[in-house]
């Protein structure tokens, strides 16, 4: 990389984002992208809706923690199989089974049958999401190559912000403006558009696994595929931290806005915090040389714990403070997930990146759980506390890693 090279990175400009516009492939890649992250976010509050007036709230949420738990106890198994098989059937052997599942589970409900039967079928829609978003995170380093990837990330990022914020607002009108069984179809047509965009993108024959033939010259993977690097296994515990310290935010500031009677304020500040996010990962593409990998992932998450603090101090004012603060809490949000996705793939030993991006996408998952209980098991003022001090311990945690950089 040349010194010119350097400095265009590290100042902020939009020529990263016209260059990567500029490969072939990238708009479809991005409306895939969208079209993958919007389904999850829509399709929770969806079957709540639909199951509750038939079993009520406790087997309506039951339902979807059965398909969110299958769903995280099978990422990293259908990602070995991406790395192991052509990619195609195992996407389109999941969309087959998911859709089914999700017809069977409609069926089953719409007549109110067995309870048992719909959190089985529930689990069956969760263990076979098809993997197109861990996919496409794969794809994204073959398309936009090494000196692009981290603006390619950085707008991944800001799509599934986009998606975190559109997909519960999407559903919840398309819920009361058409019906809730309209809703999830929804969800699975776009479901189905989002793997044909990925199976008909030129860039997939480039990471499809090598022929039988040539199976057989690669060394024998370990039983434990990613997981038996010692640096990937210290990321995925920085990844799940950082999971649970955000989701802890979020309820954090539901539980205040609760004790305060001000309700009304904690849509407004999530959707701050998202905002937030967008803009940070936006200018952290437009600067790919900046912040982009190794030590400075450290920056990153201390840059979130000094925005939790401001977030904290904000709480002891008023919530209008709080909301005006929320953006700059959730500046490093978006970059930070970017960043530890492609230090993922940095570290992902060889014929493992899908299977790492997957158990990427688990610890997520496991890790906001626990956010979330942790919220809820102290006091709020405790949590705004301990939140940036775990925080700057993951960060000392991950300073000396050393990815390879572009």
């Amino acid at each position: 990389m040349t010194a010119t090279r350097v400095r265009r990175g590290r100042s902020l400009s939009l020529t990263s984002y016209r260059e990567l516009l500029r490969v072939p492939e990238v708009g479809r890649m991005l409306l895939a992208s969208l079209a993958a992250k919007l389904p999850p976010t829509m399709f929770n509050l969806s079957l709540l809706l639909f199951l509750s007036p038939r079993y009520g709230y406790v087997v309506g949420g039951l339902a979807t923690g059965f398909m969110a738990v299958g769903q995280g106890l099978s990422a990293p198994v259908r990602g070995r199989l991406m790395d192991r098989v052509p990619y195609r059937s195992v996407l389109l052997g999941c969309l087959l089974v998911n859709v089914a599942g999700v017809a069977a589970l409609l069926a089953v409900a719409s007549i109110e049958g067995p309870k048992p039967a719909v959190l089985a079928l529930a689990a069956l829609t969760g263990l076979s999401v098809p993997p197109t978003g861990i996919m496409m995170r794969t794809l994204w380093r073959s398309l936009a190559g090494e000196q692009r990837l981290v603006t390619a990330m950085a707008l991944d990022a800001t799509t599934s912000d986009l998606a975190h914020v559109g997909g519960p607002m999407l559903a919840a009108f398309l819920c009361l403006t058409i019906t809730s069984v309209s809703t999830i179809a929804i969800t699975i047509v776009l479901t189905v558009v989002a793997v044909i965009l990925v199976l008909t993108l030129r860039v997939a024959s480039a990471t499809s696994p090598p022929a039988p033939a040539a199976v057989a010259d690669r060394p024998r993977l370990h039983w434990v595929g990613p997981l038996r690097s010692a640096a990937l296994r210290r990321l995925l515990l920085v990844h799940a931290t950082f999971s649970a310290l955000i989701t802890g935010v979020d309820v954090v500031i539901v539980l205040i806005n609760g004790l305060r009677h001000t309700q009304a304020y904690a849509g407004v500040q999530i959707g701050a915090l998202s905002i937030g996010s967008i803009v940070g990962s936006l200018v952290i593409g437009a600067m790919p040389g900046f912040l982009a990998r190794g030590p400075k992932l450290s920056v990153l998450l201390g840059v979130f714990a000094v925005g939790v603090a401001v977030l904290g101090a904000a709480a002891e004012i008023s919530p209008l403070a709080m909301t005006l603060a929320c953006p700059i809490t959730g500046l490093a949000y978006g970059s930070t997930f970017a960043t530890l996705f492609t230090m993922g793939g940095d570290l992902a030993p060889e014929g493992t990146a899908t299977e790492t991006q997957a158990w990427l996408s688990s610890i997520l998952q496991a890790g906001s759980a626990f956010g979330a209980w942790l919220a809820v098991a102290v006091t709020t003022r405790t949590a705004f506390a301990l939140i940036p001090v775990i925080a700057l311990a993951a960060a000392a945690l991950c300073w000396r890693m050393r990815p390879r950089v572009v």
